[in-house]
């Protein structure tokens, strides 16, 4: 067989092009996921086809999305349930999605941006205490996220947790964790989406009255109905820095519908 026919590659070719090794192709024939167009001799050089290529650049595409050879061959025979499957995809991509989030507000300089937005329904475990400090809004957060977690695990499609408050008694905090959709318990609350206006504070937790007062403002500004309650949604903190500066909080005021 000639290497250079153009209807054909061979087995370095299609390595390079895809940036994987010849081990992992010679893997995916040992697993039965592919298998060479041509195979020459007894010292077995492998070309194929742009299908087969193809298919390659598919299977590496699944693995990076973290489903094994095994789910991947089952999905090529037709043999594997999509449901699940496509649930599991969904949860990478919205946990992507969270990541990348967060990386773009790190790098944004411009903070004090208000925006509106609609925030999407989720279902968390919620627990209200009066809270007068800091100090112990951040202590009850973590036992509260402790009691969640250990009852019905988390949701990592959603920020893990945020409190809110109504904004004639900001003492009296609910905590929410976020839990699958599916939990059940005395403190699962399932919260509707909403319309809001929101804001990303970066730095200490004692400074976000002031990110709430300009949320107020653009709301009056802009002939807004605010509805009487605000959330603070904790994007990066005391688990990721030392430093307070670079706390990164998303302020939220839910706004009356038009």
């Amino acid at each position: 067989m000639n290497n250079n026919q153009k209807n054909l590659f061979s087995i370095g070719e299609i390595a390079k092009s895809i940036g994987i090794t010849r081990k992992i192709i010679l893997n995916y024939e040992t697993k039965g996921l592919i298998k060479p167009d041509v195979k020459e001799g007894s010292t077995g050089n492998r070309y194929y086809t742009i299908d087969t290529f193809t298919q390659i650049r598919t299977i590496r595409v699944f693995q990076n999305l973290g489903l094994s050879l095994d789910e991947i061959r089952e999905y090529f025979n037709g043999t594997t349930d999509l449901l699940p499957l496509i649930k599991r995809l969904e949860t990478v991509r919205d946990e992507l999605n969270l990541s990348i989030e967060k990386l773009y507000e790190r790098t944004n300089k411009n903070p004090n941006r208000i925006k509106e937005i609609t925030v999407d329904p989720q279902t968390v475990y919620c627990r209200t205490y009066h809270s007068p400090t800091i100090a112990e809004r951040t202590a009850v957060l973590r036992e509260t996220a402790l009691e969640a977690m250990r009852e019905y695990g988390t949701d990592t499609t959603r920020r893990m947790y945020f409190i809110e408050y109504p904004l004639d008694d900001t003492d009296e905090i609910s905590y929410a964790v976020a839990v699958s959709s599916e939990s059940k318990g005395q403190y699962i609350i399932n919260i509707p989406s909403f319309r809001a206006i929101s804001t990303f504070h970066h730095g200490a937790y004692e400074e976000i009255p002031a990110a709430r007062e300009r949320l107020i403002c653009y709301a009056e500004e802009n002939k807004l109905k605010i509805s009487g309650k605000c959330r603070h949604v904790y994007l990066e903190g005391p688990p990721q820095h030392k430093d307070k500066s670079k706390f990164i909080t998303q302020v939220i005021l839910p706004i009356e519908p038009k």
